[in-house]
């Protein structure tokens, strides 16, 4: 996408606007880019509330204009020299406005004008122009199409982004030609996998003690399932007591045979895995359990609230 020439104009289906977002985010380049606005129903407002975005940027960018400073030290302004597609006449216009600290508008400007002014002034970079498509409903493809159209008339560098391929009937047909197709990859086994709610483990008495007490808590009991799987990615897939998925809080209950290795390490190994993954891990021992459920049990409510504070669930 970034070898787009100025004018050309380019169509991936497939992906939505975020994804182009993330890459070009993450991608080294040089060439910036600006994703189109949702606002407007009409070719006409989409294109205003577009100059509207460009006028703020350049606004941002002043006096940094055309890739170099347009203002000297005694507080000058600076035509560019040598460059013939740029506007004697709207720069004076514009670097007065920005001086000022106002938006380089002129609603009465011809729009072609206005657009390729703002684009340059932005640049040296040619900016890419993104615009995320309906695939479905041609009435409303139809006017960010046509913005697009226009924009890569001007000689702007545009990108039509398709979460799925459009059929081939107007007016999608006009931007269908050269269609890069992005085929995202199947998703692993285990997180195309959704486990039931789980139930504490028939065979553990401390479990279904756990179990029970937390369905009779109205903060808790909505919260959390039994002998759930956590898929870690490249850390494998645990199966852990009690899950808190939501919040990313596991909270194991520990026997005796938990005290000593190997299974002492290999319990911290898979706390760190946990942790690592972005879960918090709280340990409770059968003992305490036994003892003072009702403490266990605001163990576990303190930790709730603690990750509900740090996410902003609230």
């Amino acid at each position: 996408m970034i070898q787009l020439v100025p004018g050309e104009r380019l169509t991936v289906t497939g992906i939505g606007s975020d994804e182009i977002r993330q890459a070009l985010t993450t991608v080294e380049t040089e060439r910036p880019a600006l994703i189109l606005p949702h606002r407007g129903h009409s070719a006409e407002a989409i294109l205003r509330h577009l100059i509207d975005d460009l006028a703020s940027l350049a606004l941002s960018f002043w006096p940094r204009w055309y890739g170099h400073n347009c203002v000297t030290a005694d507080g000058v302004h600076v035509f560019p020299a040598g460059q013939t597609d740029i506007s004697a006449p709207w720069f004076r216009a514009a670097a007065r406005r920005a001086a000022a600290g106002h938006r380089p508008l002129f609603r009465r400007t011809a729009r072609s004008i206005e657009f390729t002014q703002l684009m340059r002034a932005i640049g040296p970079q040619d900016l890419i122009l993104v615009a995320s498509v309906d695939p479905v409903d041609a009435l409303r493809a139809a006017p960010t199409i046509q913005v697009l159209e226009w924009c890569a008339s001007q000689g702007a560098s545009v990108v039509a982004v398709f979460s799925s391929r459009p059929p081939a009937v107007p007016p999608f047909e006009r931007v269908l030609y050269g269609v890069v197709e992005v085929v995202p990859a199947a998703d692993p086994l285990l997180m195309r996998f959704i486990a039931p709610r789980g139930r504490a483990h028939h065979g553990s008495a401390i479990e279904r003690r756990v179990e029970s007490a937390l369905q009779q808590d109205r903060e808790l009991g909505p919260l959390f399932a039994c002998n759930q799987t956590v898929v870690l990615g490249g850390y494998g897939s645990p199966r852990v007591d009690l899950l808190w998925r939501e919040g990313r809080v596991v909270v194991e209950l520990d026997g005796p045979e938990h005290q000593g290795d190997p299974n002492f390490a290999n319990d911290r190994h898979r706390d760190y895995e946990l942790l690592v993954a972005g879960y918090l891990v709280l340990r409770i021992t059968n003992h305490q359990v036994n003892t003072d459920l009702q403490a266990a049990i605001e163990k576990i409510r303190t930790v709730v609230r603690f990750r509900q504070s740090t996410m902003n669930m609230r």
